[in-house]
């Protein structure tokens, strides 16, 4: 009803994919992801790696108008999501990060980790929308805040928004459309994209 058509890859080993998931994990695997800059990044490497796998087979497809390419993501997502589109700025045109980062809470090179992924991001010539809530565990408002203004001094171009979400975890603010739904809707039509809803066709 919007005028959209919706592709959604899975990067290597998640949402049962195939091939081993290895963004940045510590070289004991059962400790999670590493906080060491090297391996974390290379991580971010890998996944940017699987995304223009992905993007290079879509752009193929007989439906997708390579003019209108919009890509989005959460958490991991959509610091990927940033980052592709700075990296690629010519496939992209829309970039919406939902509560985005690479490297969460407790690790102490979260900031330095995370800045670095994201002001890739800032040779992306036009607008990201970027969207946050409180009460996030992984990714504080303060924080975000501090990776946008990162970003914005590399270059980059967008807008921050910040919501309270009705539950105990601001990460789960892609499931609360209502809150965000106006500022997307106005993005994407300020990118010439569709943004409004199509009276419902029999």
């Amino acid at each position: 009803r919007r005028g959209w058509a919706v592709v959604m890859p899975a990067r290597r080993g998640r949402a049962e994919s195939e091939g081993l998931y290895d963004e940045g994990f510590s070289f004991i695997r059962a400790l999670g992801y590493s906080c060491i800059p090297s391996l974390s990044l290379s991580g971010a490497d890998r996944a940017l790696r699987d995304i223009e796998a992905a993007m290079t087979v879509i752009l193929t497809m007989p439906f997708v108008d390579k003019e209108r390419v919009a890509m989005g993501g959460i958490s991991r997502g959509g610091a990927l999501s940033v980052a592709y589109a700075g990296t690629h700025p010519t496939e992209v045109k829309a970039v919406v990060n939902f509560v985005g980062g690479w490297l969460g809470e407790p690790c102490p090179t979260m900031s330095s980790v995370n800045q670095s992924v994201l002001t890739r991001g800032a040779a992306y010539p036009g607008e990201s929308l970027w969207l946050y809530a409180d009460k996030d565990p992984y990714y504080a408002l303060s924080h975000s805040r501090e990776n946008f203004a990162a970003f914005t001094r590399a270059g980059g171009k967008g807008s921050f928004h910040e919501f309270t979400v009705p539950a105990d975890n601001g990460h789960w603010l892609g499931g609360f459309p209502k809150l965000w739904a106006n500022q997307l809707e106005a993005y994407l039509k300020h990118k010439g994209l569709p943004s409004a809803e199509s009276p419902s066709r029999p």
